[in-house]
C-alpha cells in the first residue's frame, strides 16, 4: 500500500513538469515557460501567465505555434 502511494505521489509530481508551454511568434522570437495559453474568440487574444506569474496577453495574429516546453530544445541549441 505504501509503495502505491509513493508511486502515485511521484506520478503527480512528474505531471506537474509538463504544464509549461513555448509560444513562437511570427518574428521568430519565442516566449518560453508560460502557462497554457487560453484563446478568447471575442478579443482574438491569447491569455497566459509568464514565468513570474504575471498575466499577459498576445494577439493571435502574432502566434505561429504553441507547444509544450522541452528542455531538450535548449540543450541542443535549437531555441532562439
Amino acid at each position: 500500500m505504501k509503495n502505491v502511494l509513493l508511486l502515485l505521489v511521484g506520478a503527480v509530481l512528474l505531471t506537474g513538469c509538463f504544464h509549461n508551454y513555448d509560444v513562437t511568434l511570427v518574428n521568430g522570437m519565442s516566449i518560453t515557460r508560460v502557462s497554457k495559453p487560453k484563446f478568447d474568440k471575442k478579443t482574438g487574444l491569447y491569455t497566459f501567465k509568464d514565468i513570474t506569474g504575471e498575466k499577459k496577453y498576445i494577439s493571435a495574429f502574432r502566434v505561429v505555434e504553441i507547444a509544450p516546453h522541452s528542455d531538450s530544445k535548449l540543450k541542443s541549441g535549437l531555441s532562439q
